[in-house]
């Protein structure tokens, strides 16, 4: 417990930092979007040992800097459709000594990951002016919404949420991660009210985007947790001594970026 708070408070001084400089020099942010997709590309694929497969291993990690590099330009469809179509080309030509199912795992795992880091790198670039807001809201509602979970999951927690697939997770602690995440949204809403002054803050859309987003974080989780025991694995890595690899952090927040930015299409949030 002591280790898993201690790396949590590096890495939450690490992000502070980055996005306060971020939200003055944009680009950081988008250097940071990329280093983080290609490490948590290289996680997943590495969990399925395709580390070893270079063939697949070097043009993927390659795809997962460009497709968020790129995400906030008029070519931000280009390397996207490029890796898509390389990795089909590669199924065809490669059959003999590449498994289809191993290219299916790489493409499926890529595009999402970094598609989904892609639609926060476009919001930092559409709404500059309240980038570190965006940020922030993105990826602290479901991060507090997990740490809500596991806290009073192993407090309180009786009832097994989905045993089979992760045998830690409670109801109640799903409750309280759901709680959270909803009451965290609020929070940061305020909290940057503060921050900017004359600013304009649309609660009620901050409360059901944090309430959607904590529900979808609880599947995120599960969905990758899913891809550990299929690979047989505990954790995606060590990078986080306590939590286990960077993908391990950010499995809960993949499925919710994409929603915060569909939202952001139909609903404002902050003027």
């Amino acid at each position: 417990m002591k280790t898993r708070v201690i790396t949590a408070a590096i890495a939450a001084a690490i992000a502070i930092a980055i996005i306060v400089v971020g939200s003055f020099v944009t680009p950081v942010l988008t250097v940071a979007i990329c280093l983080v997709s290609a490490l948590l590309c290289g996680e997943l694929l590495s969990a399925r040992k395709l580390h070893k497969k270079m063939v697949l291993f070097i043009p993927s990690l390659l795809f997962a800097i460009l497709i968020p590099a790129l995400s906030a330009t008029e070519a931000r469809y280009i390397p996207l459709y490029i890796y898509v179509l390389g990795m089909c080309i590669m199924a065809v030509v490669l059959h003999k000594t590449v498994r289809t199912d191993d290219i299916i795992f790489a493409l499926a795992g890529v595009v999402l990951i970094t598609v989904s880091l892609s639609t926060l790198n476009i919001l930092i670039w559409e709404e500059s002016a309240h980038s570190a807001f965006w940020v922030v809201f993105s990826l602290g509602v479901p991060w507090i919404a997990d740490t809500a979970a596991y806290f009073v999951g192993n407090k309180f927690g009786k009832r097994k949420l989905s045993p089979e697939i992760s045998p830690h997770k409670t109801v109640e602690g799903a409750i309280a991660g759901v709680l959270g995440g909803t009451l965290s949204a609020l929070l940061f809403g305020l909290i940057f009210q503060l921050i900017y002054g004359n600013v304009t803050i649309f609660y009620g859309v901050l409360l059901m985007v944090g309430f959607i987003n904590s529900i979808v974080s609880i599947f995120g989780d599960l969905v990758f947790s899913v891809i550990k025991r299929s690979c047989k694995i505990k954790d995606y890595g060590s990078i986080m001594p306590g939590h286990g690899g960077l993908l391990d952090r950010f499995d809960s927040v993949l499925f919710c970026l994409p929603l915060v930015y569909i939202f952001s299409q139909f609903f404002y949030f902050c003027l």
